[in-house]
């Protein structure tokens, strides 16, 4: 009989011992269900945020792109705007130079024919002055009665014993003298619009030259912003390749995470409550069996 309680005593030691090292396993596996649970969580998470960001940026992205492109449209046509201002300017400038040409080509034709007339009527009353004699001319000139003068004497006589000079020649040579004055004012007022043409020509030139000026500053600083427009606008597409490409990966390793995670997520609880009623089960047969006085059996049974 002791030898039979003997060995059931050394049976139940490794029964126990057996469930000491089910029940150690078991929690092990708890613990390790529970870190991988909070792995998986984690990973997810950092997944998901990664793609938000990723989204995020795509959006940012896409607009940044949209207002680039909008930019380099507006700079297109705001320097093709100016570079056809440049070519009007330009045929402005041209053809007010040929009117300008034209019109000083009129006032020298214009000057030269009024300073041939005045030169000829100058000739006619000189020719007319030597002819005639000065003192008769100034007479014919200046000889209306003044108001309460004596009355000169009637004219003599013709006379017919020879030739008589015409005693109208002070009438001519006055016309004559009218008609240089008015050439000469003539003359005066083509001098002042011709030089007041060249001083609107000249101001027109200036105007136009610094207008050129400033479209030509403009278009050069348009088109460096244009240059950098595209320069950005390069960079953006290339980001958007690499973030479209990030975002692939992470879909991927997402998938990746959900494939080894929602059975372990979804099962969780479950598992972990059948581990546990496990290690319960496990824990109350090894107390039953810790429960039972086998040594007083054994000592009975030497009597």
């Amino acid at each position: 009989a002791f030898l039979a309680t003997r060995v059931q005593l050394d049976a139940f030691k490794k029964v126990k011992q057996l469930m000491d090292k089910m029940l150690k396993e078991l929690a092990q596996q708890q613990k390790d269900e529970y870190a991988k649970l909070e792995l998986c969580r984690k990973d997810i998470d950092t997944a998901e945020d990664d793609i938000k960001v990723g989204e995020n940026k795509k959006e940012d992205l896409s607009e940044k792109l949209v207002s680039l492109e909008n930019t380099i449209a507006t700079l297109n046509d705001e320097i093709a705007a100016l570079k056809e201002s440049i070519a009007e300017m330009q045929v402005s400038v041209k053809s007010a130079g040929e009117t300008r040409k034209a019109e000083n080509a009129m006032y020298q034709q214009s000057i030269m024919d009024q300073r041939a007339t005045i030169n000829i009527l100058n000739k006619a009353t000189e020719r007319l002055r030597a002819f005639y004699g000065l003192n008769q001319v100034e007479v014919h000139m200046h000889g209306r009665q003044e108001p309460g003068a004596a009355v000169p004497p009637p004219p003599p006589k013709p006379s017919h014993k020879g030739y008589e000079k015409s005693g109208g020649a002070g009438g001519v040579m006055q016309l004559l003298a009218k008609i240089i004055s008015d050439a000469e004012i003539v003359e005066q007022e083509l001098q002042a619009s011709e030089q007041q043409m060249q001083a609107d020509y000249s101001e027109f030139v200036k105007s136009a030259s610094a207008s050129l000026d400033a479209d030509r500053v403009s278009i050069e600083q348009k088109e460096s912003h244009l240059a950098e427009a595209k320069g950005l606008k390069s960079e953006t597409m290339e980001n958007q390749l690499a973030n479209n490409a990030e975002l692939e990966k992470l879909g991927e390793l997402l998938k990746a995470h959900h494939l080894e995670c929602d059975y372990i997520i979804k099962y969780f609880d479950i598992r972990q409550q059948a581990r546990q009623e496990e290690i319960d089960a496990i824990n109350d047969a090894k107390a039953i069996l810790s429960g039972a006085d086998f040594g007083k059996a054994a000592t009975q049974a030497e009597f």
